[in-house]
């Protein structure tokens, strides 16, 4: 084989182990959701240094999240409660204050009792079920 062939194939095996390695997981339903979920931190990115946070979100059966706790943004306890569903295997919650929008979420990982999801405003949430 001459070199170009070589490079592109290295090239195809490379990028077929990336796109595997960073699959999120597709939600047939919201069963694996349901219950409560300590907000332990959140990161721009996996590589980005993780700020702590310190709130509780419920994912219900009925397709409501609420979150609890303390809010870093505006320094104090708040609580909020807003709809949810699960399309085409992610996380479609209501934008609350912004009627008709939606921010997405994709179940990045979800092993024993840890959760992260990608996506929303922050990028990456990282959970521990309560």
């Amino acid at each position: 084989m001459n070199k170009i062939n070589k490079r592109y194939i290295r090239l195809c095996l490379m990028l077929g182990c990336v796109s595997t390695a960073w699959a999120d997981l597709t939600l047939t339903d919201n069963s694996p959701l349901i219950g409560n979920w300590k907000l332990e931190s959140v990161a721009a990115s996996l590589t980005k240094p993780k700020i702590d946070e310190n709130r509780n979100w419920e994912f219900r059966s009925d397709g409501t999240i609420v979150t609890s706790g303390y809010n870093r943004h505006f320094k104090t306890e708040d609580r909020h409660e807003w709809t949810y569903q699960v399309l085409e295997g992610k996380i479609v919650a209501d934008d609350p204050g912004r009627p008709g929008r939606t921010i997405d979420y994709s179940v990045y990982k979800m092993e024993g009792n840890e959760l992260i999801l990608k996506g929303g405003l922050e990028g990456f949430y990282f959970f521990k079920k309560q």
